[in-house]
């Protein structure tokens, strides 16, 4: 190969066609800005392509080539091959999952296209980090071998022309087939139809005018200092909240912040553990989280108050109106994926999870799956407020091919959707009369969670909701009481 050529076409492409491309995008930008002609900013698009296929014209029709196929494009083809391959790898490393460190070294492989790159990640159009560079060396090959004709520079060794097209439309399939394993795992969430486990604490402030709490008549407990600390699940949150309106005095609505509120349950318990609170309300500890009380030498006491469904979810206009627990069981570990092989409609099955460690994912995991492993959880992006791609667990989205779960006091009381369905399990409702007997399947208990030794307010607090008044509140509430109520 000539020593010369190389050098040169080695200066063009690491070089003059990243400059080309993004330089003179930007650069037409500017002049367009400046000039008010901001009409015109769509051409800003077009500028880099006509500039790089000019760029290669001239080249091909103006250098002196080599005589053979691989002499004259092994420097253009090996830029290309390049950057796919190392979106493949990257991809590959990934699983798809923009966030992943594979992708900074994705920008540090292809320093030429920094500019790009850094404009991909803080806007989360990570794809501009692969087309962007594949398209400028593609467009300079083909305006480059144009020129070349055009100069009347045949080739007199085609060797390698089949061989590099096959090549290049191997390693295309290969970015179009993972891009389509990545798409069909990510949701684009609507708002008019997300259904997830939040509310507006506001709502439910304790002492704070004409909230939603539930009243306690007479209460048999009064807590006047050293407040016990909680926090808990949402989906508990007016339960205690209820209790700390009715029980703690000499607070009002700002101080009882102090002493109050819901973190949801993996910070819950990450709270609890950090002895930053005195006693939260939760679905059980996963596995992780008891690893976490462990390594730091914690103990978790769980203490019972409540009975709760754990429930299924689908629109109303699914006909389905009932599963067993194998059925689900198919659908979440990737067995089932029709609606049609569960007595539905010929529609692929869109089935939602929850986040890790969050107390519906780990009554899923615990009382649902078993043993069984989950299928890859469905999940949806977006750019963050300061730049950058926030990839998460996505929520429910009440389609009529969707299928989710949750607990049912949320999804029938908390935030009532008529538009929801709750699903029988193997022929049986989520009713109270249900989960009161147990017959339910998903019957789970709510439990008010400790390290350690309590102090005494906070034991008199859960011997309280284990007394008669404590647990009316809790069916008030909407739960299902363990015991006797008053």
């Amino acid at each position: 190969m000539n020593l010369k050529y190389l050098l040169l076409s080695l200066l063009m492409i690491l070089l003059v066609l990243p400059t080309v491309a993004q330089g003179g995008a930007m650069l037409f930008m500017i002049l367009i800005e400046s000039l008010n002609l901001r009409g015109l900013s769509g051409f800003g698009l077009i500028a880099a392509p006509v500039g790089i296929a000019f760029v290669g014209y001239v080249w091909g029709k103006h250098i002196q080539l080599p005589d053979r196929f691989w002499p004259r494009y092994a420097p253009m083809l090996i830029a290309i091959f390049y950057i796919l391959a190392f979106w493949i790898l990257a991809m590959f490393i990934s699983g798809g999952d923009f966030t992943h460190e594979a992708f900074i070294w994705m920008g540090i492989g292809t320093i030429p296209f920094f500019v790009s790159s850094f404009i991909a990640v803080f806007s989360g159009e990570f794809w501009m980090m692969l087309w962007i560079p594949a398209a400028t060396y593609a467009l300079f090959t083909l305006a480059f071998a144009f020129g070349a004709k055009r100069a009347g520079k045949p080739l007199v060794d085609k060797k390698g022309l089949k061989a590099s097209l096959g090549l290049f439309c191997a390693l295309l399939l290969v970015v179009g087939c993972q891009g389509y394993n990545r798409e069909s795992n990510l949701i684009k969430e609507d708002s008019e139809k997300t259904v997830d486990e939040t509310i507006s604490l506001y709502d439910y402030r304790p002492f704070s005018e004409g909230n939603l709490l539930t009243p306690v008549e007479k209460p048999t407990l009064h807590i006047g200092k050293d407040w016990p600390r909680l926090d808990g699940a949402t989906a508990a949150y007016p339960v205690y909240a209820s209790a700390v309106q009715a029980i703690y005095q000499g607070l009002d609505a700002s101080s009882a912040s102090k002493y109050v509120t819901s973190s949801r349950t993996p910070e819950a318990y990450k709270s609890l553990i950090d002895g930053q609170v005195d006693l939260i309300f939760a679905a059980e500890p996963s596995a992780e989280q008891k690893k976490a009380a462990a390594d730091k030498g914690v103990t978790l006491t769980q203490t019972p108050f409540s009975r709760e469904a754990f429930v299924f979810v689908v629109s109303q206009d699914n006909p389905v109106t009932g599963l067993t627990v194998e059925q689900i069981r198919s659908i979440y570990s990737g067995k089932i994926n029709n609606w049609r092989e569960v007595g539905g409609r010929d529609e692929s099955i869109i089935p939602f999870q929850r986040p890790v460690n969050s107390g519906s994912q780990t009554v899923m995991l615990s009382k649902v799956m078993q043993d069984l492993e989950m299928r890859k959880p469905l999940e949806t992006e977006r750019t963050s407020g300061m730049g950058g791609l926030v990839r998460r667990v996505a929520n429910y989205q009440n389609v009529t091919n969707a299928l989710g779960y949750s607990f049912r006091y949320y999804a029938s009381q908390m935030d009532k959707n008529e538009k929801l369905r709750l699903l029988a399990i193997d022929g049986v409702e989520p009713t109270v009369e249900n989960i009161r007997n147990g017959s339910y399947p998903f019957t789970v208990d709510v439990y008010m969670v400790t390290t350690g030794k309590p102090s005494a307010n906070t034991q008199a607090l859960i011997d309280w909701f284990l007394s008669p008044q404590g647990q009316k509140l809790v069916e008030d509430v909407g739960y299902v009481a363990m015991g006797d109520v008053k």
